[in-house]
Order: structure tokens, then C-alpha cells, then sequence
């Protein structure tokens, strides 16, 4: 197996992501929610055939709890039938074992935060940023106190102990809040926990502050049991990615280019119908409607085709990560990347037209 040298250590590769993530095995990566193989009924608006070479029967995408109505609506399943091609779902409590599982080749391609494919390329996987998804509002995310906390300020909690799961998308919001007020993650006691359990830990006391997200956010905020010290609103991000693995990418490019379509037009009728699509996850995240419809609200569901402006964005978040610490190497994130006619490809029309 590949090893990657840290100083005076040799680590394996994929040993690397586990000490990254905080993780003790694979098997405890994917929550027991969905994974399953299905063909929907074709229909007479999704017969396009899928031109090109590709072998591929089955294509693997990954989600993560926070729901997916590309998958709850089941369109991707309805396009691919008519080649016979089947869809699995396996769904991930977050982004980084969603890419580990994407290194193993568990799965073909799913979303992260900008934080996770960094951690990533950092272990070696082989990934493909696919396309951008531009940030929400930053309200969906805060790090947060107990009500009753004698702490009033991000000041407040240097020294202190703030739960969040390394490396995902909370590591760089947490980094860049603490940045903004002169501090660096070194100042405060970083708690690596996985959300549900720093969530505990944080209701238990066992820690001074939490960074949540919706929809849990929203609904200890309308409890009165939590105060907000900073949202993610104005935290610059080049926001989320779907991401592949380069084989994938390369040797399925029409297939890919009939899936992000389908994502993009599932993503364009949540904009226009958030009641609608809150009625749908809510049951999915156990949550209720009316927090479902106001989680959508703060999320944008667009997409942006990679462009040198993202990966501008992308590469200094790389940096950032970099000069924290909190990656062993500089990662390039070009080597990531497809060349201009590649992405044309994979790109669909009314995507490639929003550069």
C-alpha cells in the first residue's frame, strides 16, 4: 500500500484519512439509512440516450444525512433505465467519509463542503471536482453556546473547548470566524467529534461551545436553550462540490454530464417550490415541515461549472488549511481537475452557461 511520509513517520494512505477524520473504521462511515439498487419506469421526458463507450451498469452516488431531494424524487433512476443502467444510494453521516469511501471505490461520486476534498488530496485520493455548488446564506451554520453560558463573545472562547468534526466543512468556518477576531484554532481546545456526538457532549456540558447546523440549529434556537456567538454569513467560501473519481469522470462523460443534469434541474424547482420540497425531506431528516422550508431558504441549489475563478477560491482555502496545520502538505487543487474540453463534456448546457 501507497505510504505517504509525515516528518519521521510512514502512514499508509488511506490511515491517513482515518487519523484526518477522526474515525476508527470504514464500516462505521456509512449510516444505516439507504443503500440500495433501483431502475425506475422510464418516462417520455427522460429517454435521452447515453451516448460514448461506457461499460458502466450501475453507477454509485453518495449523500449525506442532510438529505438529497435528487434522490428522494428518483429522477436520476427514471433517466438512466432506458439503457439499463441502475442507480445505488449509500448515505454518510458526513463529507469526509463520503470521500473515503470515493477512494476505495465504494461509490462514483456524491457532495461535500469545500473543507473535505482538501483533507482528500492531501491523502492522495485520485477525486475530480465535477462542478460547484455557490454557498447558501451562512445562516444554517453557527457556532453556539448554552443560553445560560457566561460566555458573550468568539473572544470568549479562547482557551475554551469548541466542539467540531475535523474536516469537514465546520473546520474552515471555525477557522476563518476565529481568523476574523484575531485568533487561530491553536487559541481555543478543539474537540473532534462527530456532530452528533459533539452535540451531546455540548447539551452535557462537556464542552463550552458547538458549531451546529440546520436543521438541528433551527430548532434549539426556536427551544430558547442555545445563543448564537457567529453564523457563517459573511464567511467567504467557494461553497460545495460534486465530486468523482477521476476513472469515473473520464470514462463516463455523457452519463455524468445526463446525472448533473438531473441534479440541476431537481436543484432549479426546489428554488421555485420550497414547500413543496421541505414536504419531502422533512420525514427524511426527521424534522418538520416548517424547519425543512426554512433550511431550504438558506440553501441555494445552483451550480457553477469549474472555472479558473473556483478553483482560485478552492486553492486558498487549500492554503488556508495549510498554513493552520491542519494538512501535512500543500495541495495543489488543479491536480484535481479536468482540462477545459473535458469539462465541456461533462458540463450540461444550461450549467456551462452560467461561468
Amino acid at each position: 500500500m501507497k505510504k505517504v511520509q509525515i516528518g519521521k513517520y510512514s502512514i499508509s494512505r488511506r490511515d491517513l484519512l482515518y487519523a484526518f477524520y477522526g474515525l476508527v473504521s470504514f464500516t462505521t462511515l456509512v449510516s444505516c439509512g439507504t443503500n440500495k439498487t433501483s431502475i425506475g419506469n422510464s418516462s417520455a421526458s427522460n429517454t435521452n440516450i447515453i451516448k460514448g463507450s461506457s461499460s458502466t451498469k450501475v453507477v454509485r452516488l453518495g449523500y449525506q444525512v442532510s438529505g438529497d431531494l435528487t434522490h428522494e424524487k428518483g429522477v436520476i433512476e427514471k433517466r438512466l433505465a432506458p439503457q439499463g443502467i441502475g442507480v445505488t444510494w449509500s448515505q454518510f453521516v458526513s463529507g469526509p467519509p463520503l470521500l473515503e469511501a470515493l477512494n476505495v471505490g465504494s461509490i462514483d461520486m456524491g457532495l461535500t463542503g469545500e473543507t473535505p476534498p482538501i483533507f482528500a488530496q492531501a491523502a492522495g485520493t485520485n477525486l475530480i471536482y465535477v462542478v460547484n455548488m455557490p454557498p447558501g446564506t451562512g445562516e444554517g451554520s453557527a457556532i453556539v453556546v448554552l443560553k445560560d453560558s457566561p460566555i458573550q463573545t468568539l473572544a470568549g472562547l479562547k482557551g475554551k473547548k469548541v466542539a467540531y468534526s475535523r474536516g469537514t466543512a465546520q473546520t474552515y468556518f471555525v477557522a476563518k470566524a476565529f481568523e476574523e477576531i484575531g485568533l487561530k484554532l491553536s487559541d481555543i481546545e478543539s474537540v473532534n467529534l462527530p456532530i452528533a456526538d459533539g452535540r451531546a457532549a455540548f447539551l452535557n456540558k462537556t464542552v463550552d461551545a458547538f458549531v451546529e447546523g440546520d436543521p438541528s440549529l433551527i430548532k434549539l434556537q426556536r427551544e430558547g436553550i442555545i445563543r448564537v456567538l457567529r453564523d457563517a454569513q459573511g464567511i467567504k467560501t467557494p461553497g460545495s462540490y460534486y465530486l468523482a473519481s477521476r476513472d469515473f469522470a473520464i470514462n463516463n462523460t455523457e452519463l455524468l454530464k445526463a446525472i448533473l443534469s438531473e441534479y440541476y434541474q431537481v436543484g432549479q424547482w426546489a428554488n421555485k417550490n420550497r414547500r413543496a420540497a421541505a414536504e419531502i425531506l422533512a420525514p427524511k431528516v426527521k424534522t418538520d415541515v416548517d424547519t425543512m422550508e426554512l433550511t431550504l431558504t438558506r440553501r441555494k441549489y445552483d451550480m457553477k461549472p469549474i472555472t479558473e475563478e473556483v478553483i482560485s477560491a478552492q486553492q486558498k482555502v487549500a492554503d488556508l488549511l495549510y498554513e493552520l496545520k491542519l494538512v501535512p502538505k500543500q495541495v495543489d487543487v488543479k491536480r484535481a481537475t479536468l482540462t477545459a474540453q473535458q469539462y465541456a463534456a461533462i458540463t450540461p448546457d444550461a450549467v456551462r452557461n452560467r461561468a
